[in-house]
């Protein structure tokens, strides 16, 4: 039995002998024993032990034995307890000692911790100690340690900074800061420290601490200037030695770096730049936000809250207004003070382009003709975005210029006129326009009639070899660009060995069709061929192959393979992975494309290709990777592509243009187009919200509307509006789509003034008008126009335009 317990255990029953040895005892356990006989009878009565005994051994030996420090006249020895105490509590530790060439040790002393100074040695002595652990069982085996010599110890300084990953210490503004490095050196070593170099003196705000064996720096309320870099220097007699521990402070960056540059200057935009703070406050840069007022003001507007890149177009400026814009840039602990813009004026800085290449004039009919010219010399500092052609009639009553075209500007450098008078004589002139509005007349081109031409047509356009074989060639080719003012009746093929020029007939008859097959050549044998044009006047120019061309078998165009477990149309979940295989053929090795129609393939977008095969996935797919994927294969004997439609099932796009109507006091009409990408599924509703153009946050006004217009009404009156509508289906709500102007709840505009007809046509009217008196508190957005035939009382439609004229057609 436990000896602090009155209850007995049997251990065994069946001992025949008159020993038994007892095992599983608990070490450091006291128990009393007792031992009784049994006959056929019973049991007898016990014999019990009359001091309870403890389970023990002697101690294991001690544990990493070594000198610790030295003197002139001491030795101070260190080291750790057995990792066996024997199942009985070590009472103390028994030291020795002996010099080197001695034989006998003697008693040094004993200890109860697991340091020991053994004094009253002599100086220089070469000295062994050995130690003992003991219990009450008896002292353990001895560890020895030396020769050791008696004399002054020194120790080099050291700091430790193992805790102290890699040397840094990140702390937030504001916070207090503590740095406590433990440390040794004999003699003590001084202590100093320096901050970037420079000599670190202690203020109310930093204080220095030194302890036995700790060196401590505390900072109360860090600042912005405290990050830097910190040196610990420790100097004794053996040395100097210095350890470095960098301060990194943690708080908003600092402003982007000047100067915000103004890279294109337009009449409605200004494309800003900067480049990113030099200082990021320990944080990675998140974003930027960026503000424009106009000078004439104090308020600033918001333009941007998250701009990723240090450049960003500011858009929808109003033509010769003075701006000053600034930008902030912003982390994880904050915003930076901004960086501000000079002032600058909105508007074009170029000019409008120079004059055309005089028109040269062509394919002369009976109720038209072809004009072309050459690009200004100087554009004006802005590509050129189109032409307009002018024409004048020599024998008209006005002889005045009008222009061929009413609609947008012409973008090739070449037009057909028609709608020409048969026998009248006409001249043109040819004007540039660019950004900046249009340019002077080019010269006039020469007086040309209009008549039926009576020569040839010209040479058929392109003719190219579509394919070959060992004996035939196949050619291709398109319509003269002039025709001879007749129809062509058909086409002449000739051809001739390429070493000779020999030119025959292949064609007994015209061909009707633009291409033809020339059979029985001679294998491997290199051929010229040319084509012209016949129309009633006669046989025209003829248009050449550009190179020769050999009979020979032409390699396989590209395939692409398709098994029964081709999918072309493919369904997946926002967030999930889209992967499209296709395998293909064809000799030589095609190249193989992938694109997406209407749009670019996505950066997340990854292509893989082999000669038989490529896959394209996509990763954590959203919205915008729905779409048309194309996939094309083309080697020089042709081109192939398949198009996969991928359908992502997530929220819904931003809707189309906001637009307004029936602008009141107190009330505003909007209306949208759907979301271009509704999500792969229906869109439910709308939600609506406004929000003062002052103020960031966002107004509700209705999160269950059903049709794309919808009218909002309880506004204050003069105060301006921005609104914002996003689509909800059943996966949530999308993306909004905002309108890029404030707008001001007032009242209609007056009418326009002085409505005058400045020219007129067959069947045109060129109208103009001044602004009216009063737009209403809110800027004009454009104007509407209507007409109705003389003597009746419906008004229809007309157009609608921005400008202060317009040109009605097709009456």
């Amino acid at each position: 039995r436990d000896a602090t317990k009155r209850a007995w255990s049997t251990v065994t029953t069946k001992c025949s002998n008159t020993t038994f040895k007892l095992t599983n005892l608990s070490e450091k356990t006291a128990f009393f024993f007792r031992v009784l006989a049994e006959n056929e009878i019973g049991l007898g009565e016990p014999c019990e032990t009359s001091e309870p005994v403890k389970a023990a051994d002697v101690p294991g030996p001690v544990k990493d034995l070594a000198m610790k420090d030295s003197t002139k006249s001491s030795v101070t020895l260190q080291w750790s307890k057995p990792d066996y105490d024997g199942g009985s509590i070590i009472s103390d530790y028994v030291i020795e000692k002996k010099l080197q060439e001695e034989k006998e040790w003697a008693y040094a002393g004993t200890s109860k911790s697991c340091e020991f100074v053994v004094e009253k040695l002599k100086e220089l002595s070469v000295m062994e100690f050995r130690v003992f652990a003991k219990n009450e069982k008896g002292m353990s085996d001895s560890v020895t340690v030396g020769p050791i010599t008696v004399k002054e110890l020194i120790i080099t300084p050291e700091a430790d900074l193992s805790d102290i990953p890699g040397g840094q210490i990140s702390v937030r503004i504001g916070h207090n800061l503590h740095i406590e490095l433990p440390y040794k050196g004999k003699p003590k070593p001084s202590m100093s420290w320096l901050k970037d170099n420079l000599p670190l003196k202690e203020t109310e705000q930093l204080r220095f601490k030194k302890t036995e064996n700790k060196i401590s720096l505390s900072i109360k309320n860090v600042k912005k200037e405290h990050g830097g870099k910190y040196t610990l220097i420790l100097d004794n007699v053996v040395c100097r030695k210095s350890f470095t521990i960098t301060v990194i402070t943690l708080g908003p960056p600092s402003k982007p770096k000047a100067p915000l540059r103004l890279d294109e200057i337009k009449a409605d935009s200004v494309v800003l730049s900067w480049e990113a703070p030099e200082d990021d406050g320990g944080g990675e840069i998140t974003g930027y936000s960026i503000e424009k007022r106009e000078t004439s003001q104090m308020n600033w507007k918001l333009v941007c809250s998250s701009a990723a890149r240090t450049t960003f177009k500011v858009p929808n400026l109003v033509k010769d207004t003075e701006y000053q814009f600034r930008v902030r840039a912003e982390n994880r602990y904050g915003v930076s003070p901004p960086l501000v813009s000079a002032d600058v004026v909105a508007k074009h800085q170029f000019r409008p382009p120079g004059a055309p290449g005089k028109p040269v004039v062509y394919n002369v009919t009976a109720d038209g003709m072809t004009i072309s010219w050459d690009a200004p010399a100087y554009d004006g500092g802005s590509e050129i975005t189109g032409y307009h052609v002018e024409k004048k009639e020599r024998n008209s009553i006005f002889m005045r210029w009008v222009k061929v075209s009413s609609k947008r500007p012409i973008t090739e450098n070449r037009y057909r006129v028609t709608g020409l008078i048969e026998g009248n004589e006409y001249e043109f002139h040819v004007m540039a326009e660019n950004a900046a509005g249009v340019g002077p007349p080019s010269d006039v081109s020469k007086l040309i009639k209009c008549r039926e031409p009576v020569s040839p047509p010209s040479a058929p356009n392109v003719v190219k070899v579509t394919d070959t074989s060992k004996t035939s060639v196949s050619l291709e080719w398109t319509k003269p660009v002039f025709d001879g003012g007749m129809e062509i009746i058909g086409y002449i093929i000739e051809m001739c060995k390429a070493d000779l020029e020999a030119w025959q007939k292949v064609n007994a008859e015209t061909v009707i069709a633009t291409k033809y097959t020339v059979v029985d050549l001679e294998a491997g044998e290199h051929y010229k061929f040319r084509v012209s044009a016949v129309n009633g006047a006669g046989k025209g120019e003829s248009c050449e192959v550009p190179a020769s061309v050999q009979t020979v078998d032409r390699l396989s165009a590209p395939e692409i393979d398709i098994d029964a477990n081709f999918k072309q149309t493919h369904i997946v979940r926002a967030g999930a992975s889209i992967r499209l295989f296709i395998a293909f053929s064809g000799r030589p090795v095609p190249t193989a494309v992938w694109s997406k129609a209407d749009a670019n393939l996505s950066l997340r977008a990854d292509i893989q290709t082999t000669d038989s095969f490529s896959t394209l996935t996509v990763e954590e797919c959203n919205r915008n990777d729905a779409g048309k994927y194309v996939f094309t294969v083309e080697n020089n004997s042709g081109s192939k592509s398949i198009t996969f439609t991928v359908k992502v099932l997530d929220t819904p796009g931003p809707p189309g243009p906001i637009t307004f109507k029936d602008v009141t006091r107190g009330s505003i009409t909007l209306m949208w187009d759907a979301p271009v990408l509704d999500g792969g599924s229906r869109i439910h509703h709308y939600v609506v919200e406004k929000r003062e153009a002052s103020r960031r946050s966002w107004q509700v006004v209705s999160s269950k509307c059903t049709r794309q217009i919808f009218k909002v009404t309880d506004l204050a009156e003069g105060v301006p509006y921005y609104y914002r509508v996003s689509a909800e289906n059943e996966y949530g709500v999308g993306e909004p789509c905002e309108l890029t102007e404030p707008v001001v709840a007032t009242e209609e505009p007056a009418p326009p003034k002085r409505l005058d007809i400045v020219d007129t046509t067959k069947s045109s009217v060129v109208l103009a008008w001044l602004k009216p008196d009063h737009d209403g508190g809110s800027r004009i957005t454009g104007y509407l126009l209507e007409m109705k035939q003389k003597g009746s009382d419906s008004w229809i439609g007309a157009g609608q335009t921005k400008q202060l004229t317009f040109t009605v057609e097709g009456l």
